[in-house]
């Protein structure tokens, strides 16, 4: 297996690319993911979706990813090659209610859609939706993954919707993805928020030189940044989470940093 996402070869039908020719750049038309060999998918988005995949890795995901269980943060989702900075991926789902959602599984994962569209519930798909498995950066570690403000589908899509992110820095093979859920979703579940970068799964440390490795201690409140979609807790406390906005989508958990949920 490769070790690097690769540039398509000559006879690529996209004729598109970003990244060197290591990602298609027509999601209207070509499925935006990688295949499991480490090269760009070759075969049109399908065309009964919003979103930027074809039906196979609409349902089975992106092969730059993989979502691998973790020893206390459950699943989590790491880079299956070394994944270039820039690197758009998506996070989508079934477009609800937040009120559909609340009290429920969807409503821990939720992350707001347009403005008035509702959120985007990842729940429904957990092979293909791999986004839902990114974990929070502990006190010592940083993200390496950011939203952007364009959506996939309209604002009230029927089935399934999605938004783009981006990768922000190079992620080498085997490192997880991070994203901050923010400052509502820790307290709004009584959870602390800890370092998750083990040795067979590193992360970023926020010493750029270094990659950290998990700690039994790291109870730390988030900031106040970007914060993440969905919450228990009070009513104020979800709203407030999912007002201000993940850089990620919420997901529950124990006193850890990301899901309990498995692949």
């Amino acid at each position: 297996m490769t070790e690097r996402l690769e540039p398509a070869g000559p006879c690529h039908p996209c004729p598109k690319t970003r990244l060197g020719g290591r990602q298609n750049d027509l999601p209207d038309e070509y499925c935006s993911a990688s295949t499991k060999s480490g090269r760009p998918c070759a075969k049109r988005k399908d065309p009964s979706c919003a979103l930027p995949f074809c039906a196979h890795h609409r349902e089975r995901g992106d092969g730059a990813f993989r979502v691998v269980p973790h020893p206390t943060a459950g699943s989590v989702l790491v880079a299956n090659f070394d994944v270039p900075k820039g690197y758009r991926a998506v996070f989508w789902g079934t477009r609800k209610r937040w009120r559909d959602t609340e009290n429920k599984e969807g409503g821990d994962y939720a992350m707001a859609f347009r403005s008035n569209g509702g959120v985007i519930d990842p729940t429904t798909h957990k092979t293909g939706s791999q986004l839902q498995f990114m974990s929070c950066p502990g006190p010592n570690e940083r993200m390496n993954m950011r939203h952007t403000d364009f959506f996939f589908g309209a604002t009230r899509e029927v089935g399934l919707v999605g938004r783009q992110f981006v990768v922000t820095e190079d992620v080498p093979k085997n490192h997880q993805f991070l994203i901050w859920y923010g400052s509502q979703w820790f307290t709004a579940r009584g959870i602390d928020r800890i370092d998750v970068g083990t040795k067979r799964y590193p992360v970023s440390s926020l010493k750029r030189t270094t990659h950290s490795c998990a700690t039994a201690a790291g109870a730390s409140s988030a900031g106040d940044d970007d914060a993440g979609a969905g919450a228990k807790g009070t009513k104020k406390a979800k709203r407030r989470a999912l007002e201000d906005l993940s850089n990620g989508g919420g997901k529950k958990g124990k006193a850890r940093s990301s899901a309990t949920a498995t692949a």
